[in-house]
């Protein structure tokens, strides 16, 4: 509930005590709890923002619109491993919903049967491909994920580094948690680190830190994660581990070290989501350098167009949190973003922005209109369930 506890608190640092008492309705009737609905974490753990995936928006908006698509077989023939339905069209056809942006349910529901009625006869190709499908596409039935499950663990030695990370980050965008399939695939990151690339090592700890999954053994190979990461420095999958790690809790000072040192040479290389993840993950774990977050504002300032809400939320938020005034980034925000992209916000947004703005004394009119349209959504703002998405939902693109 840190959301609403926190909102009173907001509304009269910025001088709007006329709205106290609608803010005090809406926290009495709900109930004042110490933890956020969305992230089920304590305050200081992180912002509150969502980032969906960057295909199923858009199919899951659009589905009631589209045409279904004419396929060449039934369900019946679905269910019959004797039809002669390979299982190269069954996951073309899959791949074709997302193509189509198709989430039509029948259709799906037809093709997941498919790959579950003949899943000991599925390559690790085409289960990457499967998971890797209906996860953009937003659907993910519990028996395809629980055979789905079953058939990775019996057929894990067969993959290959790069298609068992895309399968996991699968798992975590379905939201899936199946504790016997991420306690294999440590042993498997494990003795295979040398073969991952930092894309493929920074799939596998977000989906171990989707699940809050923790093991000593994750954490014991950091070191063989900063080692890799050295040798196969880029910005995005930089960006990638560090806030995944983040999301587990961790703070390893060689790996954010290096992270900081390469972000100093190059920042000119990260990317608006990048930059965002890049903030987050380092403040997230106290990591204090003010010359790296100086760096990192100011590249932000200049992509400010490119950004969503999601990627300032959580930019304002490592300001917040490590108490670095940037007035440059913050009066771009409140004076040119904000008035632009207002609407877009989802609640928990804004509540990080203005609170952040509060913690480093920032205020201006534009900061208080925030303020006011936070009040606004209160009454109408529908709590996620604990622990759905909550700051892990920046996922990792295959």
């Amino acid at each position: 509930m840190i959301f609403f506890a926190t909102t009173a608190y907001v509304l009269g640092h910025q001088g709007l005590g006329c709205l106290l008492p609608a803010s005090q309705r809406v926290l009495k009737h709900l109930g004042t709890g110490t933890r956020s609905f969305c992230t089920g974490r304590s305050a200081s753990a992180g912002p509150a923002f969502r980032r969906c995936s960057a295909h199923a928006p858009a199919a899951v908006g659009r589905a009631c619109r589209l045409a279904p698509i004419t396929y060449g077989f039934s369900a019946s023939a679905c269910a019959s491993t004797a039809a002669g339905v390979s299982l190269s069209d069954v996951v073309a056809q899959v791949q074709s919903c997302v193509a189509r942006s198709n989430t039509e349910a029948g259709v799906l529901s037809q093709l997941a049967d498919c790959a579950v009625n003949r899943a000991s006869e599925l390559s690790p190709s085409q289960i990457r491909n499967l998971t890797v499908s209906f996860a953009q596409l937003g659907y993910f039935n519990t028996h395809f994920k629980r055979v789905m499950a079953d058939t990775i663990v019996d057929k894990l030695h067969q993959f290959e580094p790069a298609e068992l990370a895309d399968t996991a980050w699968a798992f975590g965008e379905a939201q899936y948690y199946d504790y016997h399939l991420l306690s294999n695939l440590l042993p498997y990151l494990k003795h295979n680190i040398q073969r991952f690339d930092a894309s493929g090592m920074a799939k596998m700890l977000w989906a171990f830190a989707r699940f809050g999954y923790q093991d000593e053994a994750l954490l014991e190979l950091m070191h063989d994660i900063a080692l890799k990461l050295q040798a196969h420095c880029n910005s995005k999958s930089l960006a990638d581990v560090v806030y995944a790690v983040a999301q587990l809790g961790w703070a390893d000072s060689r790996l954010h070290s290096l992270v900081a040192e390469y972000a100093m040479d190059n920042i000119q290389d990260f990317g608006a989501q990048s930059l965002a993840k890049l903030a987050y993950g380092l403040a997230a774990v106290g990591y204090d350098d003010d010359a790296l977050y100086t760096a990192i504002t100011q590249a932000a300032t200049q992509q400010l167009d490119s950004m969503s809400p999601a990627d300032v939320a959580m930019i304002l938020w490592a300001c917040g949190e490590q108490g670095h005034l940037c007035d440059r980034f913050m009066s771009a925000v409140a004076d040119q973003y904000m008035p632009a992209n207002l609407e877009a916000f989802t609640p928990q947004q804004l509540q990080t922005a203005v609170k952040a703005w509060n913690k480093l004394g920032f205020t201006c009119p534009n900061v208080a209109a925030a303020a006011v349209r936070l009040s606004e959504l209160l009454p109408h703002m529908a709590p996620d369930f604990p622990g759905s998405t909550g700051a892990a939902a920046a996922a990792v693109q295959p």
